[in-house]
């Protein structure tokens, strides 16, 4: 509205001045009131969402040692779920299983949301269908996979390493904050995924993809016992020979969607061998349109000597059935 006054005084109130004026001061209110309306009602479906965060309380789980030197244990590796991208027949054929093995451990490769949604700017194809899903309902479908590995697996110990999805998240509070640091940290605690995940509550160690975790191991890397584990490492059709190559260790990585491994002996070195147990995402998702993948589902079972000595076995799930039924009906009868 204009700071200059009108004196009605000498004039009629249906003055052409008058009139517009009030016109223009009835717009005004009118943007006013509409801007008002907007603003109240982003507010309270953000309550809302907020109050349904808060309210979302996990309790923490029963923590084991990180470190088993005494004993013989199970651990079960899952990778490239993709949250809303999940595929629901494959996850549960993997639930089942994990509530049969029962482990002592899990370790989630990486990928476990998609971060797709607003995200979807920071997708290397950048295609529409990224778009099709919002981030909450891909963070929901990310909470309700941890909620059932939980139950599944009520005393493993969870470790969750950063993929290049949840990496998404990092990449646009980057852009967003021009790397400001302080306004970095306060969006990574309203948006991450190691926030909106409850991860802390659920007692799920978190690796993030840029930090080291490991003296001497790259970014993003871990070692548990005599095993690497890396969500990325190298992709193609000789993925897991470039990995173990390139390790010249035991390494288990995530990232091409297929089975795979390769086995190596190195001089000073011995028996090494690299494992990509499968993913547990939909094999054809939409931004792939009409290429068909050679992806395969799946997850990976290591069984743990006292001495460190394990076996690792990639376990397929094919058309949502897993194929290590029969193994364990022949080790319970």
């Amino acid at each position: 509205m204009s700071d200059k006054s009108i004196d009605l005084g000498s004039k009629r109130v249906s003055d052409a001045d008058a009139i517009n004026e009030v016109i223009s001061a009835r717009a005004a209110l009118a943007k006013v009131k509409t801007e008002l309306a907007a603003v109240t009602k982003d507010r309270n479906e953000l309550l809302v969402e907020y109050g349904d965060l808060q309210s979302a309380r996990y309790s923490a789980a029963t923590r084991a040692p990180d470190s088993r030197k005494d004993e013989a244990f199970i651990r079960v590796i899952a990778n490239d779920v993709h949250g809303s991208m999940m595929d629901r027949g494959a996850v549960n054929a993997f639930l089942a299983d994990l509530k049969n093995w029962n482990p002592n451990e899990v370790v989630l490769n990486g990928d476990i949301v998609e971060c797709g949604g607003f995200l979807a700017a920071h997708h290397t194809l950048g295609y529409v269908a990224q778009t099709e899903y919002s981030w909450q309902e891909d963070i929901a479908a990310g909470n309700w996979f941890l909620d059932e590995v939980q139950k599944a697996a009520p005393n493993a110990v969870i470790h969750f390493i950063e993929g290049n999805h949840e990496d998404r998240v990092e990449r646009w509070i980057v852009d967003q904050t021009m790397r400001h640091n302080r306004d970095s940290e306060f969006l990574r605690t309203m948006l991450s995924p190691k926030t909106l995940l409850r991860l802390d509550e659920r007692g799920v160690k978190y690796y993030e993809r840029g930090k080291h975790h490991i003296d001497g191991l790259p970014p993003g890397w871990i070692k548990l016992g005599k095993i690497f584990f890396v969500h990325e490492l190298g992709g193609g059709k000789n993925a897991a020979s470039k990995a173990v190559g390139t390790t010249a260790g035991n390494v288990v990585f995530a990232h091409t969607h297929q089975e795979d491994s390769s086995t190596m002996v190195l001089p000073g070195v011995g028996l090494v061998k690299a494992w990509n147990p499968g993913c547990l995402c939909q094999r054809q998702p939409l931004w792939r349109h009409s290429n068909p993948t050679n992806w395969s589902h799946g997850y990976g079972v290591q069984f743990i000597e006292e001495n460190g000595e394990f076996l690792h076995i990639n376990i397929p799930i094919y058309e949502n059935r897993s194929l290590v039924g029969s193994l364990h009906r022949q080790l319970k009868s």
